[in-house]
């Protein structure tokens, strides 16, 4: 096994977390859980700001994903909540790593709804951060992507790749940088950054007919009210995104999502809005703009 990574074990299956840095007394603990079709070793530079800063990272890769799979953007059964509960264990791993640590959650983009749902069932952390985020879908729209689902699932199966519901999902994020240079434009304003992430075999591959099934039926949950209820009314959370971000309708569902937190009663939420920035902010030119507003958040709160 690559020695920038730990072995995690739930319910006798195994998972990766990312540790490319050990900070021997950290001040606290930043757990990250990554995006769809990418993986936790992009997260190296985070990593390393943080380590500068006396704090200790631990990247997950969800199933389906990162160097260890032989499945990319395959996900079992009850996909979704495998993941929420698998980052549980990375919680609770690093905090038995580090006792009397203080602990912040982050998620980007679906790392952000995992983040969202880990809130809402452990709760177990001292502050999160939503990156590259977004509010509830459309009630139509969300039920035609999840008939679409459940037709391609009986027809074809959960592990076959469905380049329909990809270009339904994904396909539609480019639209508006035409002309475009690469498939990926919609990430970052950055080509260097968006170069490699076309030349990572490991990023940008079509998920399962599975994957996007649970997927999509988590977005049907975790905006619920009753849900949203559930997350703890002292929990500091901060969101930030993109305002050319397609995934967040252009910073419009962040601002959204942070409303209706704040409308459930829940003290302390901000909001950050990065001008011109896309999908990636910690992939754009200002990316040490964005640690720093991190960093910022976690001392302050903390």
């Amino acid at each position: 096994m690559k020695k920038d990574f730990i072995s995690l074990i739930r319910k006798n299956q195994t998972f990766f977390a990312y540790k490319p840095h050990l900070v021997e007394n950290p001040d606290f603990v930043f757990v990250a859980a990554t995006g769809l079709a990418e993986h936790a070793m992009r997260y190296y530079r985070l990593s390393e700001f943080l380590k500068n800063h006396n704090v200790q990272l631990y990247c997950i890769d969800h199933p389906g994903q990162g160097s260890f799979t032989k499945d990319l953007g395959v996900w079992k059964e009850d996909g979704f909540n495998t993941c929420v509960d698998n980052l549980n264990t990375l919680v609770q791993h690093a905090k038995k790593d580090n006792p009397e640590k203080k602990v912040i959650l982050f998620g980007h983009s679906m790392g952000s709804f995992i983040s969202l749902a880990y809130i809402q069932k452990y709760s177990d952390v001292d502050a999160c951060i939503l990156s590259g985020t977004n509010d509830k879908q459309a009630y139509l729209l969300l039920k035609v992507a999840i008939g679409l689902a459940k037709m391609q699932k009986f027809f074809v199966g959960r592990d076959k790749k469905s380049k329909l519901l990809n270009t339904l999902s994904f396909g539609q994020f480019n639209k508006q940088f035409a002309p475009n240079r690469t498939e990926f434009d919609w990430l970052s304003t950055d080509d260097e950054e968006v170069d490699l992430y076309v030349k990572d075999p490991l990023c940008g591959f079509v998920p399962t007919v599975g994957l996007f099934h649970d997927l999509f039926q988590a977005f049907g949950h975790i905006y619920r009210p009753e849900n949203i209820e559930k997350i703890p009314k002292d929990l500091p959370i901060y969101l930030f995104a993109g305002s050319k971000d397609p995934v967040g309708a252009n910073g419009k569902g962040p601002t959204s999502l942070s409303e209706r937190l704040k409308g459930a009663g829940i003290k302390n939420v901000s909001l950050k809005i990065y001008e011109n920035y896309r999908h990636e902010c910690l992939n754009e030119k200002g990316n040490d703009i964005v640690m720093k507003d991190i960093y910022n958040f976690c001392t302050t709160i903390l």
